[in-house]
């Protein structure tokens, strides 16, 4: 605690895994049900996939053009909100540093949490010229290769690396790639519309994209790379659901190995590439921004969380033990109607008002904790 400001829980740069509240933390759930051990819990990290330019592209945005600015402002907001649902980091692949022109503008604008270790990247090696080679090696024949340059962007000196030890992106994306080559599979979209393209046999369609992982040389596993390894152009909607898939296994594949949760459902689109919570493997792990909004307003503290709170006082927010009980509720196995009637019962109280300090803030969760509290008895 700083005994100058005694409200102000420190959090020390670098610690690990968890950080500010971790301990008070109050995971609260009702009722409790035989899945608990896939839920939503507030230690997962949050991987920042709302900023990731093959994500984006499935919804139409292009990171480098006339979209950057809207998406860097949206990234902005959505990192509120992100910060608020987990107890642990932000974390977010090496490749935004380069594959962003303005990734240095966004990681400058949320300065104080890169500075209190609550932002990291991930990668085989935490050398970014040694990442870069390796990546360069990927790109190897894109006309627009982020990683030609003779040397990596300059990235604040506090950014944490995390270390990412388990097997190449590529490979997972490979492996997904041919459990959906099978009738009513992920990739059966596909397969149908170059079968009614082409008129050729859906098995033969179904081979050819079968050898696509082998035929990319190394090179990574995103939509452009993979429509030059089939013999023509893709046709109608095929190329979207290329993308979506592709994407997709991308997440599945981070979100499963970093053991992360993603916010979606954000105003530039869902950017959830159809990932769906309720599958065995994304249980608790896809969270909406559209709920805790909500959530956010029923507690009347959604614009001093979107415009007037300071990223430490963010950090304050989620440490609190009421927020954490209120999290647990919305994302886990928690009652809807209980918090509802949390907050009809906390609006009767004059302590209960539209919040424009921090101070005001943690009364609110307070007011509304205190009556959620005999319905979870």
């Amino acid at each position: 605690m700083d005994p100058d400001q005694p409200w102000v829980q420190h959090v020390a740069a670098r610690r690990d895994a968890y950080v500010a509240g971790r301990d008070l933390h109050v995971n609260v759930t009702w009722p409790a049900r035989p899945d608990d051990g896939q839920a939503y819990r507030r230690e997962r990290s949050v991987f920042l996939q709302y900023i990731n330019p093959e994500i984006l592209a499935c919804y139409g945005k292009d990171v480098t053009r006339d979209d950057a600015g809207r998406i860097l402002e949206q990234a902005l907001q959505a990192t509120r909100l992100a910060v608020l649902v987990t107890d642990a980091y932000l974390i977010f692949p090496s490749s935004y540093i380069f594959e962003l022109p303005w990734f240095d503008v966004f990681l400058g604008r949320i300065e104080p949490l890169v500075h209190e270790g609550l932002v990291r990247h991930t990668s085989p090696t935490p050398e970014l010229t040694a990442y870069r080679d390796i990546k360069a090696s990927e790109y190897r024949r894109d006309e627009r290769n982020p990683y030609s340059a003779p040397s990596p962007r300059q990235v604040l000196p506090d950014l944490a690396w995390h270390p990412r030890s388990g097997r190449p992106t590529a490979a997972g994306i490979a492996e997904l790639w041919r459990e959906a080559l099978v009738p009513d599979g992920g990739l059966s979209g596909v397969v149908h519309a170059v079968v009614r393209a082409t008129r050729r046999p859906y098995r033969r369609v179904e081979g050819v994209l079968a050898k696509s992982p082998e035929r990319l040389e190394g090179q990574a596993f995103v939509k452009r790379f993979v429509e030059r390894t089939l013999p023509g152009p893709l046709p109608g909607d095929a190329g979207s659901l290329l993308g979506l898939f592709l994407s997709a296994a991308y997440l599945r594949c981070y979100v499963r190995e970093l053991d992360t949760t993603i916010l979606t459902d954000l105003p530039i689109g869902p950017l959830s590439c159809t990932l769906d919570g309720s599958a065995e493997d994304m249980k608790g792990r896809v969270l909406s921004s559209r709920r805790l909004d909500l959530a956010l307003r029923w507690l009347r503290i959604d614009h001093f969380v979107r415009c007037g709170a300071s990223w430490k006082e963010l950090i304050l927010l989620r440490s609190s033990p009421e927020f954490g009980m209120i999290t647990s509720m919305l994302f886990g196995n928690g009652s809807a109607d209980a918090f509802r009637l949390a907050i009809i019962g906390a609006s009767r109280s004059r302590h209960f008002d539209t919040a424009v300090t921090c101070g005001d803030a943690l009364s609110n969760l307070a007011v509304v904790a205190d009556h959620l509290t005999p319905m979870l008895g």
